[in-house]
């Protein structure tokens, strides 16, 4: 692998001082080309870690600089038989067509020479029962046979290289039993055609080869396809990025130059490179890759800008907070690649099986040739090839990749991004679901509820007064009166905010305090107002009470809906959360919720989570802030609000990247749906090679028939993956 060639591959370094590069690995086929790429990198001095994608051949490396380099990496995945493709910019279109181009041209060989030797094999077929001149079928036989051999060399190639590969490798991989089949074709072909005498299967050899190429193309096209949303936020970021020079000019410089503090030129229709503060006035920005939300944005200037937004406005100006590496959409990049790249536990029974599969086919196709050379030698040879191409671990290798490769893909479309691919098992299974309060049913928005007032000020008075002092306060509290006209009282004088007490001010000669209750005056409680004392925002006169606000954060304009539709699936809701008790009480009778739980602090809401799970409910919470990292952590799959605290999510298993809760009750039903297609894939698989296997074994299946069998198990699971990616949520 040459320095040119590794230029156009992407190469971050991170905050922490790792270097990353992530590229595809063209032919890569099975678990086990994965297994040997995670093996072999892994072992290169120097490397943390090695993240292999079966479902998109994306392999992610992560190494010290100084004890490796990224030569060494791609040299040892180009040693393995496997092609490092670049990810990102020209070099990578250019690859990505380049291997579409010779793959059509190996289609069109295969096809070509399979018609061809088609006309020539029928006169032999027909001259066996009419009778034909020896001499013209010598001519047929040995036309037949120039054909096949740049067939088998060229269209062939990625078959025979695999196998080789997969041996070198000490690997059986599923190319082996296919070069097998058409190597043992070949040469008896050969020796009979030589030798004048014996049946020739030049006809069957190209048949393998144009049936299978036919179906290895068509179930990548699918593969890419059912992968469109996980893909483009990989690819959404550009090779290269305009940066502002200090001297009022500019430059083009690679996306992994860009460090906090540039200062950085997004063209109109652009993607915004990095993470950075815009520096004009006003922007537009289409957020809908990182977060779901189809309608553009207003960001103005100083407002966080997030790497892979789209500038939909004219020319933004801003400044880096971070490099590509550190970015939102890096971060998201990276949480979707550990979702596909691990494996859930349903398919770990596939992995098993697929690992010795091929080893058992071998084994197997000896024993039919043995047992039909004893029964009748004629049909000996060609029940074998039939054992040895209608086999299908592809299939079985699928199976779970492109289920889970869907499922995250539907899923990032709708602005829910899957970090682990364990969670779509679980959150199949839930059956009870416990919620926050704060943050995540609530906007943490204060509202104004109910106001108590002593009867001679009234609680439109009290309500206006406390607005009139409200207006100069810079506490989050104070929104809570925005809305209130205080028109009707004059405006106050020698206002003073007293921090962690209140505001206080003088309104029509009398000094009027708003904050706490012991700030706001003190002695017994006049009449009306409520006992306790915690619950309410006070409003006092020269140290006496004169009113009472409840204020509580104002309920998501969703909430009621994504409550029902939870409740719908059978789900039971509770809420947990760190707020007063009257406060989440109130949240819980408006979204008929039973059993609310206030002023829960981490330890008790693990303590909740243990004792239903100890009555063998399983269990979905789901949070946002820095205090429900513990039970996020502690449920059996757990979801964190995107505008979150960064410890909820590192410990949950999904995140809702909009500001909405729809999508918890479409992720429980897309969960569901995909391990019933996970199941369903696995079934398929097996029951194929099941049926298949034994009408091969048996003669019921002609070769060429057992080639396009093995087309189309793979493609069948491939196609019912892209399917369910596709389908409207």
């Amino acid at each position: 692998m040459n320095a040119s060639a590794s230029a156009h591959l992407s190469w971050i370094d991170g905050a922490s001082g790792a270097a990353e590069t992530q590229f595809f690995a063209e032919g890569m086929r099975c678990a086990n080309c994965a297994r040997s790429i995670q093996r072999a990198v892994g072992a290169l001095p120097g490397v943390r870690h090695v993240d292999v994608n079966l479902a998109t051949s994306r392999v992610s490396v992560g190494w010290t600089p100084g004890s490796q380099t990224l030569e060494r990496v791609l040299d040892s995945v180009a040693a393995l038989g496997f092609r490092p493709v670049p990810m990102l910019g020209d070099a990578a279109a250019a690859a990505r067509g380049a291997e579409r181009r010779t793959a059509l041209k190996r289609i069109g060989l295969a096809g070509l020479g399979m018609m061809q030797i088609a006309m020539y094999t029928v006169g032999l077929y027909a001259g066996a029962f009419t009778g034909i001149d020896p001499g013209l079928a010598r001519l047929l036989r040995v036309t037949a046979m120039l054909i096949t051999v740049p067939v088998l060399l060229y269209s062939g190639a990625p078959f025979l290289r695999g196998a080789w590969s997969d041996l070198r490798r000490r690997s059986l991989g599923m190319d082996v039993p296919v070069a097998a089949a058409l190597l043992l074709a070949f040469a008896a072909s050969v020796y009979n055609t030589l030798r004048d005498a014996g049946q020739v299967y030049f006809d069957s050899v190209t048949m393998f080869i144009f049936f299978l190429l036919i179906g290895r193309y068509v179930e990548a096209a699918m593969r890419r396809g059912s992968l469109d949303a996980s893909e483009a936020l990989a690819r959404s970021l550009p090779a290269q990025v305009t940066r502002l020079k200090s001297d009022g000019g500019s430059e083009r410089v690679a996306l992994a130059a860009v460090r906090s503090g540039d200062r950085l030129l997004v063209a109109s229709g652009a993607v915004v490179p990095v993470d950075g503060e815009l520096e004009d006035a006003s922007a537009v920005l289409d957020e809908s890759l990182l977060s779901g939300e189809s309608t553009a944005v207003s960001r103005v200037a100083g407002e966080r800008l997030l790497g892979g937004s789209v500038n939909v406005g004219t020319p933004l100006r801003l400044r880096a907070t971070t490099n590509a590496g550190s970015s939102a959409l890096a971060s998201m990049v990276a949480l979707m690649e550990r979702a596909q790249s691990e494996r859930p536990r349903v398919s770990l029974a596939a992995d098993r099986a697929a690992a010795w599969f091929v080893g058992a086919i071998l084994v197997l196709s000896l024993a039919v040739a043995g047992l039909w050379l004893w029964l009748d030698p004629s049909r000996a040879f060609e029940a074998t090839l039939a054992v040895l191409v209608v086999t299908c671990p592809c299939a079985l290798s699928l199976a779970t990749p492109a289920a889970v490769a869907a499922a995250t893909a539907r899923l990032a479309r709708h602005g829910i991004l899957i970090t682990r691919p364990n969670a779509l098992e679980r959150l199949a299974q839930i059956d009870t679901v416990i919620l926050d309060k704060t943050g995540t049913l609530t906007t943490s928005q204060p509202c104004l509820g109910s106001v108590r007032a002593v009867e001679e000020l009234g609680a439109a008075r009290a309500t206006a007064v406390a607005a009139a002092l409200e207006r100069h306060s810079a506490h989050p509290l104070a929104a809570a009166f925005a809305a209130v006209d205080a028109a009707g009282v004059p405006a106050p004088a020698e206002v003073r905010e007293v921090a962690g007490q209140g505001i206080e001010g003088r309104i029509d000669g009398c000094r009027w305090r708003l904050g706490r209750r012991e700030f706001a005056g003190g002695g017994p409680l006049p009449a009306g107002l409520p006992q306790d004392p915690a619950e309410w925002l006070w409003l006092g006169c020269e140290d006496r009470l004169q009113a009472a606000f409840e204020i509580h954060d104002s309920l998501r304009r969703e909430a009621a809906a994504a409550v029902g539709a939870l409740r719908a699936q059978g789900l039971d809701l509770r809420i947990a959360s760190g707020d007063r008790p009257g406060a989440v009480a109130a949240v819980a009778r408006e979204l008929d919720i039973a059993d609310p739980r206030g002023r829960q602090t981490p330890a008790d809401k693990i303590a909740l989570v243990r004792a239903l799970q100890a009555e063998g409910h399983r269990v979905l919470m789901l949070g946002d802030g820095v205090n429900d990292g513990p039970v996020l952590a502690a449920a059996d799959v757990s979801c964190a609000m995107g505008q979150g605290a960064a410890v909820a999510h590192a410990a949950a298993d999904m995140l809702l990247l909009g500001d909405s809760l729809d999508g918890v009750a479409r992720a429980v039903a897309t969960a569901r749906r995909s391990l019933g297609l996970i199941r369903g894939n696995l079934r398929w698989a097996l029951g194929y090679n099941l049926c298949a296997v034994p009408a091969a074994a048996l003669g019921w299946v002609p070769p060429w028939a057992a080639a396009i069998g093995m087309s189309m198990s793979s493609l069948y699971v491939v196609w019912r993956a892209q399917r369910f990616a596709r389908e409207a949520a």
